[in-house]
């Protein structure tokens, strides 16, 4: 079922499980809001880069939203955007390949 701008604006997302950091809210919130505006046609936002956004985790003391909730609703806005598209040139990834969590940018060797 395709996204609408009204339901990008207004998503609302549980919070990420008891013991476990979630989405940053802010930083989905202001996503969600480009999404919108894309849905709207005042941006310019493509499935690639739907696909290829990560979000940093929440701050130790907050949870967050519940990545799970988050994913699927992106992967509905990718099939949207794709819907929309004129061009063949997007992947949308499976399901269980999909997550927009930030990678770490060191790790231990």
């Amino acid at each position: 079922m395709p996204v609408t701008a009204f339901e990008a604006r207004t998503r609302q997302f549980d919070r990420a499980p008891i013991g476990a950091r979630g989405y940053h809210e802010p930083a989905v919130d202001a996503f969600l809001e480009r999404v919108a505006a894309t849905l709207d046609g005042d941006d310019d936002l493509s499935v690639s880069d739907v696909h290829n956004v990560a979000f940093a985790k929440a701050p130790l003391s907050k949870r967050g939203y519940d990545p799970t909730a988050v994913d699927a609703f992106l992967r509905d806005v990718e099939g949207t955007l794709a819907g929309l598209s004129r061009s063949a040139d997007y992947y949308i990834a499976p399901a269980l390949e999909h997550t927009h969590t930030r990678k770490p940018l060191w790790r231990r060797r």
